[in-house]
């Protein structure tokens, strides 16, 4: 048994706020209460930008979420579109302190709550669905933290108590069978404020009824196409196709990877927390795609970079490495966050927040309504509109940046602050006993490597400030009020320990370097700190059609797409030059983005469209025509999430 961190034979706890207790393993670092990191510069625009797009007005004009929706009482639909829905809105309302956000949530969370029944149960009487309930809590647990609202806990209480009586006779099935440790997250956040043994009891039936992730992921099962394994078509009628339906789906899988982690907390079991680091691995290796992400569109489909990968596993996979930052205080889930947020995310969802795709290709040539080697997505399947193939992730994306936010700091179990991931933000927070600090966070990371800490508090206090080293920066610097400090390097954080004054300032420089990765057909990923690049292609934004005040979009290239890097792998960096601008409003900037890179290529002409993709990616290094100087041309590259056309899977020749 591995039960968590010991001092003098003591598990050790954070005076200031609620953590695990037992049986559950005592986490190292854990979230702070939402509302306690506030974004700023870059990041705050985000949001502002998403509450004046889809998520400040999709209930004006989108039906699944209006007035008729199952979850305000009306008559229309009544599963997972209004709680996913809610999920990203109330979050983002909050963190912008924006009135009428506020009020548009909280009529959906007084609706929620005054729908319980004397029985326990609660949501729409029209949908006995377990899934749907398991994302409103999730919900209703951020507006506790936001509002102290005591009639969640009552709710979330009766709730599960309802669950304890009927689960054995109606047990998790379909999505809340393969979702199941979403539920479980619940449980043991309500168990650790009330303190209820029978909760943990309740959670061991959860776990023992939802799929056994721990088993797939330790021994994973699919590590080809899922075409290779069944074929889509007829699936329902086939009872031994279901099991894989849901363990291959791409947003199971996404969500899946914190349930043996939550395991873990309750067992102590090192299978389960194997399982964790198992199942990411293999996902990589057979699925994963240079964003951090792996493909499924809408079930895991390999790893060539035309394949899709869905805006749901975004940002549940976002969610779901928060959760494993907390129970593992491991440092490559900030990495890995880091890699899915600031490339995946905003590639898929346009620059004003008015459309999105449902999937993205890494190598993504032409957006067109039209046939592409999809498994299981139709034709409008990566169009930015409205809810291109269908509208979970018109639903569901609104999560990504809000919940993103809370994850920047966290608590640290000896009575300090964590910087985990980094973007322009402030933290207000406990340390120490009971000290009320304020740590300013200016940057413009992740386009530049630079970060300042100001540190305010209300009188001088000794805690621990950890800022996390990424795993890609092999020279970070940290200096003190201009002078060299004491620090040490404990799990990937450089760590502060002294008394903090007023004003107090901490630099802290990420040198970023350009590195390449290998990747399908050993093509290359270009990369500078947390950020993936790009080829440039000129877009023509075609309007296909008009939904309200929303409208699906094609894009079409206007330069050529079919290059191949000039590249010295041995020395990356020689092969560009790092051009830096301006940080504008909105950074995922394809006309003018805060940092390019300058390189040579030459075009591959044999490299072309099939069915409405790039070709298959030749095998690298390439043999080019026209070796001869003077052939190649200057070519740019920019950030992966301002790209909506791109190559990012890159092949290449060596000079």
């Amino acid at each position: 048994m591995d039960r968590g961190l010991h001092k003098g034979g003591v598990v050790m706890k954070n005076a200031n706020y609620i953590s695990n207790i037992e049986p559950l393993i005592e986490s190292r670092q854990f979230t702070l209460p939402l509302g306690a990191v506030k974004p700023n510069g870059w990041l705050l625009n985000q949001l502002k930008l998403q509450s004046q797009g889809l998520t400040g007005h999709l209930e004006e004009f989108w039906d699944s979420v209006g007035s008729y929706s199952g979850w305000l009482g009306g008559t229309g639909e009544n599963w997972e579109r209004g709680p996913y829905y809610l999920d990203g809105l109330l979050p983002l309302a909050y963190l912008i302190d924006d009135t009428v956000l506020k009020e548009k949530a909280q009529k959906w969370i007084e609706w929620a709550i005054e729908s319980q029944n004397e029985d326990g149960n609660f949501g729409p009487v029209t949908n006995s669905d377990w899934w749907p309930r398991m994302v409103m809590l999730k919900v209703l647990i951020q507006y506790f933290e936001l509002t102290g609202d005591e009639r969640v806990i009552r709710l979330m209480t009766k709730y599960f108590a309802f669950i304890k009586e009927n689960i054995k006779k109606s047990p998790l099935f379909s999505w809340g069978e393969a979702r199941g440790g979403e539920l479980v997250y619940s449980i043991f956040w309500l168990y650790n404020r009330v303190g209820e043994k029978w909760l943990i009891d309740l959670a061991e039936v959860i776990f023992k009824q939802a799929k056994n992730w721990t088993d797939i992921f330790t021994d994973f099962p699919f590590r080809r196409p899922t075409g290779f394994y069944y074929k889509f078509e007829g699936f329902e009628k086939a009872e031994q196709y279901i099991t894989q339906y849901h363990a291959t789906h791409v947003v199971n899988t996404a969500m899946a990877l914190k349930e043996p982690g939550l395991y873990y907390q309750l067992s102590g079991d090192i299978k389960h927390k194997e399982a964790v680091y198992k199942g990411i691995m293999s996902l990589k290796e057979c699925h994963g795609q240079v964003t951090g992400m792996f493909s499924g569109d809408e079930h895991l489909n390999g790893t060539n970079p035309t394949q899709g990968t869905e805006l749901c596993s975004v940002v549940e996979y976002m969610f779901t490495l928060q959760v494993l930052l907390e129970v593992f205080n491991d440092v490559q889930f900030a990495d890995i966050l880091e890699r899915v947020a600031y490339n995946a995310l905003p590639a898929t969802i346009t620059s004003d927040f008015w459309a999105h795709q449902y999937v993205q290709q890494v190598n993504q040539v032409l957006v067109s309504k039209a046939e592409r080697n999809w498994y299981n997505n139709n034709d409008e399947a990566n169009l930015f509109g409205l809810e291109p193939h269908f509208g979970c992730c018109l639903a569901n994306m609104h999560q990504g940046w809000p919940k993103f936010v809370k994850t920047l700091w966290m608590a640290t179990n000896d009575n300090g602050l964590a910087a985990v991931v980094y973007a322009p933000s402030c933290v207000n927070a406990k340390v120490a006993d009971n000290v009320s600090v304020k740590i300013d966070e200016e940057t413009n990371y992740p386009f530049d490597d630079t970060i300042v800490f100001t540190v305010s508090a209300e009188k001088d206090v000794f805690f621990p400030l950890k800022l996390r080293i990424p795993s890609w920066c092999d020279n970070a610097s940290v200096s003190v009020n201009g002078e060299n400090c004491e620090y040490s390097i404990e799990s990937g954080y450089v760590v502060l320990r002294r008394t903090w004054k007023e004003r107090d300032t901490v630099r802290l420089v990420l040198p970023m370097e350009i590195k390449v990765n290998s990747w399908y057909h050993n093509s290359k990923s270009v990369e500078l700190g947390p950020l993936i690049f790009a080829l440039k292609i000129g877009e023509q934004w075609r309007e296909l059609r008009k939904i309200g005040p929303v409208s699906d979009w094609e894009v079409y290239p206007t330069t050529p797409w079919n290059y191949a890097l000039k590249l010295d792998t041995e020395c990356p960096g020689s092969s560009f030059t790092i051009i830096k601008n301006e940080v504008l409003y909105q950074p995922f900037n394809s006309e003018l983005p805060p940092l390019m890179l300058r390189g040579r290529g030459r075009r591959l002409e044999d490299w072309k469209l099939e069915k409405n993709s790039a070709g298959d990616l030749p095998f690298s290094p390439v043999q080019c025509d026209g070796v001869d100087e003077g052939v190649d041309e200057e070519i740019e590259l920019i950030p992966y999430g301002a790209a909506k056309l791109r190559i990012a899977a890159f092949p290449y020749f060596e000079p």
